[in-house]
C-alpha cells in the first residue's frame, strides 16, 4: 500500500442528476513500487481531499405557468465558509427565465435560496437552471407551461453536448414529456451533421401517447474535420419540437496515454464504485464515466453517467473518481474514458479497494 505524501484540492466535481466525486491526490512515494497492486503506478500515492461544492438544486415549484416564479435552492455538499458562499446561476433560456447572478449561502449554512421569474410562453417549455460554485455544478429543470393552447410535447438531450475525437462515437439521451391531451407517436430526426459523422436514433420512433427516451447514437469518422457543431435533434408527431446538440470533434494529439484500475473507493463507512486514472502525457482531455447495472456493460443497463466529455486537467499524478448514487452495490460494472482513451469493463464483483 502506499503513502500518501500529501494533498491536493478537488480537480473537479459535475453534477448532472446525480453527484459526481472526482478528487485528484497523490504525489511521488518512497514506497517500493512493486508491492503495489497491478494498475497501481509507479512513485504516486492516492489519497482523498474533500471540498466543498454544489450538491443538487431543488426547484419549489418544478412546474409553473409563464409569468409566475419557482423558489430556487440550492445544497451544498458541506457547510459553507466563513464570509458564505455566492454560487454562481445560470439558466438555458434567458429570454423565458430570470435568475439571480448569484445565490448567497450563509456561513455555517448548506443551502441558500432565490427567486426565478418566468416569461409567458406558446408551448410548454422545458429549461435548465444550473448552479456553480468551486469547479463544481448541479441543475434541476423548469417545466413552463402556457397559460392556455392546444395539448403539446417537449424534447431535451442529457448532455446537451458531446467531445468525441476521431474515430470514436458516444451518444445521448432523448427524453420527450407531454402534457395533458397529447396522444402521438414522435419520429425522431436530426439535421446539421456535419461531413465524417453519422446519427442513429433507438429507438427512431417514440410510441403514443409520446412520452419516452431513446439515444443518439454518434460516430465521428476519422476523416471528420475538427470543429464544433450545431446538431438539431427533432420529434415530429402532429406538431414539431427540437433541441440542439453541440457535438466537438478535436484535433487530433498524441492522446493521455490513460491507464485505469477500477477499484472501490471507501468513505463514510460506504464503498462507491471507482476508478484510479493515470496519464503518460498530462494535460487537459475530454472525460466521461458510464455505469451499469450487471457486470457485462451492457448498454441496456444504463444505471448513472457522468464527466460527459468535460474537459479536465490531469497533471503527473493519479486521480480518483467515482460514483455516488449506487454506493455497495457490487452486481455492477463501469467503463471510463479519458480522451481517446477508454477502459475495459470493469466488473466490481471482483474489483479491489483503492489504495
Amino acid at each position: 500500500m502506499f503513502l500518501p505524501q500529501k494533498k491536493l484540492t478537488p480537480v473537479l466535481a459535475v453534477v448532472a442528476g446525480t453527484l459526481l466525486a472526482l478528487t485528484a491526490c497523490g504525489a511521488p512515494s518512497a514506497t517500493n513500487p512493486g508491492t503495489a497492486n497491478s494498475g497501481n503506478f509507479a512513485g504516486t500515492a492516492v489519497t482523498a481531499a474533500a471540498g466543498t461544492g454544489v450538491a443538487s438544486v431543488t426547484l419549489s415549484p418544478a412546474t409553473v405557468t409563464g409569468g409566475s416564479s419557482t423558489e430556487v435552492t440550492v445544497h451544498l455538499t458541506a457547510a459553507a465558509p466563513t464570509g458564505g458562499a455566492s454560487v454562481e446561476l445560470s439558466n438555458s433560456d434567458t429570454s423565458v427565465v430570470t435568475t439571480p447572478a448569484t445565490v448567497k449561502v450563509a456561513a455555517g449554512q448548506t443551502s441558500g435560496a432565490a427567486a426565478a421569474s418566468t416569461k409567458s410562453v406558446s408551448a410548454v417549455t422545458a429549461v435548465a437552471i444550473s448552479a456553480l460554485y468551486n469547479d463544481t455544478v448541479a441543475g434541476a429543470a423548469l417545466t413552463i407551461d402556457p397559460a392556455t393552447g392546444t395539448p403539446s410535447f417537449t424534447v431535451a438531450d442529457q448532455p446537451s453536448s458531446l467531445t468525441i475525437v476521431q474515430g470514436k462515437s458516444g451518444s445521448t439521451k432523448v427524453t420527450t414529456k407531454i402534457t395533458t391531451g397529447f396522444d402521438h407517436a414522435l419520429k425522431l430526426t436530426a439535421s446539421g451533421i456535419p461531413s465524417g459523422v453519422s446519427l442513429s436514433f433507438s429507438p427512431s420512433t417514440i410510441a403514443a401517447p409520446g412520452a419516452g427516451t431513446s439515444t443518439a447514437n454518434v460516430k465521428v469518422e476519422s476523416s471528420a474535420k475538427p470543429g464544433t457543431y450545431s446538431i438539431h435533434l427533432t420529434a415530429t408527431g402532429a406538431t414539431s419540437r427540437s433541441a440542439n446538440l453541440s457535438l466537438k470533434v478535436p484535433a487530433p494529439n498524441p492522446g493521455p496515454g490513460a491507464t485505469f484500475q477500477g477499484c472501490w473507493y471507501q468513505q463514510n463507512g460506504n464503498k462507491y464504485q471507482g476508478a484510479i486514472v493515470s496519464v503518460d502525457n498530462p494535460g487537459t482531455y475530454p472525460f466521461n464515466a458510464v455505469l451499469y447495472h450487471g457486470t457485462t456493460c451492457n448498454p441496456n443497463d444504463f444505471a448513472d453517467q457522468f464527466g460527459f466529455g468535460t474537459d479536465l486537467n490531469f497533471g503527473g499524478f493519479d486521480t480518483i473518481f467515482w460514483f455516488t448514487d449506487f454506493h455497495d452495490q457490487t452486481d455492477t460494472s463501469a467503463i471510463w474514458q479519458v480522451g481517446s482513451d477508454t477502459s475495459a469493463c470493469v466488473n466490481y464483483t471482483v474489483a479491489p479497494d483503492c489504495q
